[in-house]
């Protein structure tokens, strides 16, 4: 009998863009705009000016193609999950979810870059940047509360 055995993760942390809609509610506005707006044209095109339905239907396109490059990264996440001598990277950037998985007694962390401040780790030859959804004056303390409890999990 095989037995696994599930390890509570010792500390987490979970950053995300800060978004003021959520795609539902993106979809909601663009619902409501595109119905008013479309009320506007058709009034002014029973009165003759049929011009402005041209220009509604040019400024609903372009609209929606902003809103949906919106709400596709509206759900961008970051997870840092440190579990017993193990420590997961778990990201999603437009809907595209990437998780790595490393043995955090072997990661090394370097202060913050000076260019694009952000945190890097090394593992295994190979650099991870870390904190992209954390506003940059929190970050510091992120580093130190995070090589505290990766000193603790190794």
């Amino acid at each position: 009998m095989i037995s696994h055995t599930f390890a509570p993760p010792l500390h987490q942390w979970i950053f995300r863009k800060n978004c003021s809609f959520t795609p539902r509610q993106v979809g909601l506005f663009y619902i409501a705009q595109s119905s008013f707006s479309l009320f506007v044209a058709i009034f002014f095109l029973i009165q003759g000016i049929w011009i402005v339905l041209p220009f509604t239907i040019l400024e609903l396109i372009v609209l929606a193609v902003a809103l949906m490059i919106y709400a596709r990264h509206a759900t961008d996440f970051e997870a840092i999950t440190l579990k017993q001598g193990q420590l997961e990277i778990e990201t999603s950037i437009a809907g595209k979810n990437e998780l790595i998985i490393l043995n955090s007694a072997w990661v090394q962390l370097s202060s913050i870059l000076t260019d694009k401040k952000m945190i890097q780790m090394r593992y295994q030859g190979k650099t991870i940047e870390i904190g992209h959804y954390l506003h940059a004056s929190l970050r510091e303390a992120f580093l130190h509360d995070f090589q505290r409890h990766l000193r603790l999990s190794s």
